[in-house]
Order: C-alpha cells, then sequence, then structure tokens
C-alpha cells in the first residue's frame, strides 16, 4: 500500500527516466532499516539522479549585435544630453556657490502606503512616519 501511495508522488518529482534498476538497487541500500519512508525515498532517489542524469544540452551564444558606426545626428544628441546632465549636477544658486545636493528619501510610512508588506507587519506603526 506504501508503493502505491509513493508511486504517484514519485512521478509528480522526477521524469521517467529516473527509474531505473540503477536507482532502484541504489534506493534499496540506502533503505538499511527496511521500508523507506517517502522522505527517505525522495533523498535518496534525488541523490542518485542528481548524479545521473542526463547532460542538458547549452543553448548556443546568441549572435553579437550589428554595429554601426554613429550618425552625427546621434553623436550631437548624445552630446545634448551629456551637456544637460553635467549643467544639472553643476547648477548654481546664484551666486558662485555651488548648489548643495542632498539624498532625498521617502520615509517609511511613505514606502508602507506605496508598497505594503504582503501579509506582514509594516515597517513603521500605523500614524507614524
Amino acid at each position: 500500500m506504501k508503493l502505491a501511495a509513493y508511486v504517484p508522488l514519485l512521478m509528480r518529482e522526477f521524469p521517467d527516466a529516473a527509474f531505473t534498476a540503477d536507482s532502484l538497487s541504489h534506493c534499496a541500500k540506502a533503505a538499511i532499516k527496511g521500508f523507506p519512508t517517502y522522505g527517505e525515498l525522495i533523498h535518496s532517489l534525488g541523490e542518485w539522479w542528481r548524479e545521473h542524469q542526463p547532460v542538458r544540452p547549452a543553448l548556443p551564444p546568441p549572435a553579437p549585435l550589428p554595429f554601426h558606426e554613429p550618425t552625427p545626428e546621434e553623436l550631437a544628441y548624445i552630446h545634448e544630453r551629456v551637456a544637460e546632465v553635467v549643467a544639472n549636477v553643476t547648477a548654481r544658486n546664484g551666486d558662485d556657490e555651488p548648489r548643495a545636493v542632498r539624498p532625498a528619501h521617502l520615509s517609511a510610512g511613505l514606502l508602507d502606503q506605496l508598497n505594503p508588506l504582503p501579509n506582514g507587519r509594516k515597517r513603521v506603526m500605523e500614524g507614524v512616519s
């Protein structure tokens, strides 16, 4: 009866190729206390299968993307974007001091409102941010 209960469960866990005379022998040798429990059988068969499963073929590497020299328009666009970023980073407040760049973080309360943890406690107490 145990074997009849194990068979459909084992078939869900392993492919047909895992069930050979060699795998049966390996599992039988591992069952030193008699008929194995399902957990012992899964462990023993899994151990055997990891060592004896066929090597999966590797996918071929992807074809390299074609390279083309950038057009003058593309280069001009890139230069404009880089100049824009540099201007934003080095902007000044009107006097000769650079603008202070400081990190801006969302509060834990706002993070919870935007992305609450599933079925779990929030990072902060309700009403506190």
